[in-house]
């Protein structure tokens, strides 16, 4: 049967050529719409390296109608009152910009010798209960209470792992001394490392590092100040929430220079961040792509091997007067098929892997501009690994090619092969 069909493809060459033309094409688009959609899904199923479920957003903003009580004392209040709900394991105030999936990042240079790396940079308060309630994990035992029992100098700064692999060659970075901007910046001294986070929910993990605020809360951290506040374990959302509301009605909806703005759980953040950025629409728009040119791959793969296959009905006619078995007429269809789909894709993906040579493979488009400077090329991720990454895309480009082809064959093949020996040779 093998050699019946490595002869017929040989013998049909110049036929073939073009049906071969046509599959290495497809191939290629093949490329183009599954990469993207297997990087952003990749990244998306990467855990965030923080507890996701629990946290809550608290909003306040300043109250216009008031201009005699102090934010700061109101701030300390309402933080007292807050930590003092029994539902509620722990709470902690970050700065605009310096949180998971926030609307925009610190970022800039720190260096160590001569290696410089991007990354974005959290403030936290200390003894604010920061790592209790956001739970990001210590590298060197993967607990948070490592780090929030931790002493932090003035001078001193917590590390993702990541960038210490990139600013150490893989040594300890505990205890070293790193500096701000082009080297000539600020010096800070690595207290301990962190395991790393994701700041975007459709990133992989970037380089970050956490640095303590020295002194209170400016001024300008009152307006649209954001709380985060974790639920202790047992309690639902919708009743956590139900019960944070009315204690805010209580507590937040009258006087004093701090009120109310909005109360979320933090997967609506994370949601809201993704379509902010264009996660969202970027999926949406790859799987819409994708749906379409599926459809349309069907139907031009099913077009071909059915005009294929009905102008051999003569030729299947012969076979079955000479006792070849429907079955056998099906398996000998589908195996032509399936051997120039499997040389279409192995030449169709050696073309796209000259184009990714020299231009790469999908990263993350142009959803995040600077923020993609900070993500630490990782083997650790099936992305970062060129190798992997292509071997993996060209088996999704391969079973596909080989479902959709299958597909196509299957109805004209089983309609050729069940045909009646005398309307197939009718004309012979």
């Amino acid at each position: 049967m093998f050699g019946q069909i490595i002869r017929y493809l040989w013998n049909c060459r110049r036929h073939n050529l073009w049906i071969m033309i046509e599959l290495i094409v497809i191939t290629i688009v093949s490329w183009m719409v599954i990469d993207p959609l297997f990087v952003l899904n990749y990244n998306r199923g990467i855990p965030d390296g923080y507890d996701v479920d629990g946290l809550y957003r608290l909003q306040l903003m300043r109250n216009p109608e008031d201009t005699v009580s102090n934010p700061a004392d109101d701030y300390r209040l309402i933080m007292q009152k807050l930590r003092n709900i029994p539902s509620v394991d722990a709470a902690t105030c970050v700065l605009r910009g310096a949180y998971p999936s926030s609307p925009g990042m610190n970022a800039n240079n720190i260096v160590k010798d001569t290696v410089a790396i991007t990354t974005t940079y959290i403030p936290f308060f200390r003894g604010s209960d920061f790592f209790r309630t956001w739970r990001f994990r210590s590298a060197s035992d993967g607990t948070w209470e490592t780090l929030e029992n931790l002493e932090v100098p003035d001078d001193g700064i917590i590390l993702s792992e990541d960038a210490a692999a990139v600013l150490s060659g893989g040594g300890d970075m505990v205890g070293q001394t790193v500096h701000e901007g082009n080297g000539d910046g600020p010096s800070y001294r690595v207290v301990a490392l962190m395991r790393p986070f994701k700041m975007r929910n459709g990133m992989q993990p970037c380089a970050v590092r956490l640095v303590p605020i020295i002194g209170e809360m400016p001024e300008w951290g009152f307006n649209g100040m954001r709380i985060f506040i974790r639920a202790k374990e047992g309690i639902s959302e919708e009743r956590f929430v139900e019960q944070f509301l009315q204690w805010s009605d209580e507590n937040l909806a009258g006087g004093g220079s701090l009120v109310f703005k909005d109360f979320l759980p933090f997967h609506e953040i994370q949601a809201a961040s993704d379509l902010e950025k264009g996660v969202t629409n970027e999926i949406r728009s790859k799987y819409l792509l994708a749906v379409f040119f599926l459809f349309n791959l069907l139907l031009a793969v099913s077009g071909t091997f059915w005009m294929n296959t009905s102008g051999r009905l003569e030729e299947i006619g012969i076979r079955l007067s000479y006792g070849a078995s429907p079955g056998k007429i099906r398996l000998m269809l589908f195996g032509e098929g399936i051997a120039l789909t499997t040389v279409a894709v192995l030449l169709g993906c050696f073309v796209y892997f000259q184009w990714a040579c020299f231009e790469g493979l999908y990263a993350f488009g142009d959803l995040y501009s600077y923020e993609k400077r900070m993500v630490v090329t990782s083997d650790s991720y099936l992305p970062g690994h060129f190798g992997l990454h292509f071997m993996i895309v060209s088996l999704l480009v391969y079973l596909l090619m080989m479902l959709v082809t299958c597909l196509g064959i299957s109805v004209p093949a089983y309609r050729i092969s069940t045909i009646s020996l005398v309307r197939a040779l009718k004309d012979e």
